[in-house]
């Protein structure tokens, strides 16, 4: 099955739907299933999908959050994230990890998260980081085939 886009935008996809997801689940505390629903109804599932390059490359994680919470001034917590030393935990990488399943498998971020909900890349965190993340996307696409 061919990639959605070229795979020289992947680390920014995967960064900034990493940073996206830490500053919602960690630094703005919405639980797993508030923040994949907030996901899944903006625009940024859809523009990656399509191979928007503003949402491949364009956009920092930080950005997005803005557009998919428009209403919500979300400078402070921003600012509180940039200024926190960075260490990649459970909810980078599950953005991280989600990016690189949709841009392999050439399918909708919707399809995954019905499947495998955050919840759940969150839960496989502990067991999957360390692995190489072609064997994370394996594990995560075996569980959604099976469904």
């Amino acid at each position: 099955m061919a990639c959605t886009y070229d795979e020289m935008y992947l680390s920014d996809v995967q960064k900034n739907l990493g940073f996206f997801f830490q500053l919602l689940l960690h630094n703005m505390e919405f639980s797993p299933k508030e923040a994949q629903k907030i996901f899944l109804n903006s625009t940024i599932p859809g523009q990656i999908e399509i191979a928007n390059p503003d949402f491949l490359c364009g956009k920092s994680g930080y950005e997005l959050a803005m557009l998919a919470l428009p209403k919500m001034d979300l400078s402070k917590a921003i600012k509180e994230s940039i200024q926190e030393p960075f260490y990649p935990q459970a909810e980078y990488w599950t953005g991280f990890a989600l990016a690189f399943c949709q841009w392999k498998n050439n399918i909708s971020f919707a399809t995954i998260l019905e499947h495998y909900p955050i919840e759940q890349f969150l839960q496989s965190y502990r067991l999957l980081h360390e692995a190489d993340i072609t064997k994370a996307e394996e594990i995560i696409m075996e569980k959604i085939n099976e469904k």
